[in-house]
């Protein structure tokens, strides 16, 4: 069943009507209390990118065979013959990274479009930022260059532990590299409103799958106002870039593509038709790099104090704000830190030391580690004669934006690196 969405002011038969400033924030005025009146172009960008973000939200997954969903998104943009041109790349770009069928329909708004964007040539980037390790380790290879350098955050309205994991990771990096670091904060999100109803929480979807595109559009507008000439960076080890399911299960809308790297060459082939500039780019210095890898770029110092950061996506549900400890992120995260002799007492669930024999095969404590275990298994002996036999199992790599060398060599040091620490915990070595 299609799910239709209005982004704008009238509804014409849609299920869900999404207003700016009503029951949809945008966060454009952060963007014009940091740089000023916002040309029609840059509306129409923002409308579009936290109108998709509110409908991935506003409509949940069903169980089972019904999990991908059918939305239709209508918005309302100034500049009409421009969005024509990329609407096609932009329903690619939705699909590669939540697995569902979007369709998009753009509608006149009456305004003064906007003929084309100037660019400066000013040296310097533009970097997504997290709160988490990767952001942090990108953060510092920049600082360490003395290069000049924006971090721009988003996340959810109340997700107070995120923004606080994210001003705590800022400041650090300024005390340490004594720097003023630009850092601009935009939150964007659906709420409910007298006469604009948006879905309650529990009637809302979790996955946040298309978070990375309004993530991006926000970021490559403020690039554009910060006088930079191109960049823009999203850090992502390649382990969570990549992205390989661990197993069957989690194939599609049940593995995150936040940072796939066909849908960041879709992104960045919009934004330079949006943009008017052929030749602005999207990067990821980490894309074949694993965790523990990036990890591993920090200064000493900064590693110790890498405990500011956060990498669960249930953080701000567990007391005291600490990382649950058995999601995958957690996993990963642990790993790259031990690999790196730096060791925190922050997970609710110590996964490593937990007895998983005790555990039900649904619970998700021993169904993530088992899962984890399958899946570096697969790279452990993985050799030129026989690597090409992965392209059956993960039909992912078949993908012109992946270097599939680069990529199993990648995986077979995540699974290298991961037993060189798992083999040090007897419970989970009884498993391996």
């Amino acid at each position: 069943m299609k799910k239709r969405i209005m982004v704008g002011e009238k509804i014409r038969g849609y299920d869900l009507l999404l207003c700016p400033g009503k029951n949809l924030y945008t966060g454009i005025n952060k963007f014009v209390e940091e740089f000023g009146d916002t040309n029609s172009l840059e509306e129409d960008l923002i409308n579009l990118a936290s109108g998709i973000f509110a409908s991935d939200l506003a409509v949940k997954r069903e169980d089972r065979e019904h999990y991908i969903r059918n939305i239709e998104v209508g918005v309302e943009v100034v500049n009409l013959h421009l969005f024509e041109r990329i609407k096609k790349d932009l329903e690619g770009a939705l699909y590669v990274v939540s697995k569902d069928n979007w369709s998009i329909k753009f509608i006149q708004k009456k305004g003064v479009p906007t003929l084309a964007f100037d660019w400066q040539n000013k040296e310097g980037a533009t970097l997504l930022f997290s709160g988490g390790i990767d952001s942090m380790c990108a953060a510092s290879e920049f600082l360490k260059e003395n290069k000049d350098l924006v971090l721009v955050s988003h996340n959810s309205h109340a997700n107070h532990a995120v923004d606080n994991s994210q001003k705590k990771v800022h400041d650090t990096l300024e005390k340490f590299y004594k720097k003023a670091v630009k850092h601009i904060h935009i939150k964007v999100y659906g709420r409910n409103q007298p006469q604009y109803p948006f879905p309650k929480d529990e009637l809302r979807e979790n996955t946040q799958r298309t978070r990375s595109f309004l993530f991006l559009s926000l970021a490559a507008l403020v690039t554009r106002r910060s006088n930079f000439n191109k960049i823009l960076f999203m850090a992502e080890n390649g382990q969570f870039a990549i992205h390989l399911p661990l197993n069957s299960a989690r194939v599609g809308p049940f593995s995150t593509h936040t940072a796939d790297p066909e849908f960041v060459a879709l992104v960045e082939k919009i934004f330079q038709l949006l943009l008017s500039n052929p030749d602005f780019e999207i990067k990821n210095p980490f894309l074949y790099k694993t965790k523990a890898e990036v990890f591993e770029l920090l200064p000493d110092k900064l590693k110790k104090a890498a405990n500011v950061s956060a990498s669960c996506w249930m953080i701000s549900r567990i007391p005291e704000n600490k990382h649950c400890g058995y999601c995958i992120p957690c996993i990963s995260r642990r790993i790259s830190l031990e690999y790196n002799n730096i060791f925190f007492k922050e997970y609710h669930t110590d996964i490593f030391k937990t007895d998983l024999n005790k555990l039900s095969d649904t619970d998700d404590k021993r169904r993530n580690l088992i899962d984890y275990l399958e899946f570096i298994s697969k790279f452990r002996n993985i050799t030129d004669a026989n690597k090409h036999e992965l392209k059956y199992e993960f039909p992912e790599l078949f993908n012109p934006a992946i270097d599939f060398d680069k990529a199993v060599n990648l995986y077979k040091r995540v699974s290298s690196q991961s037993y060189e620490i798992l083999n040090k915990y007897p419970k989970v070595k009884k498993l391996i």
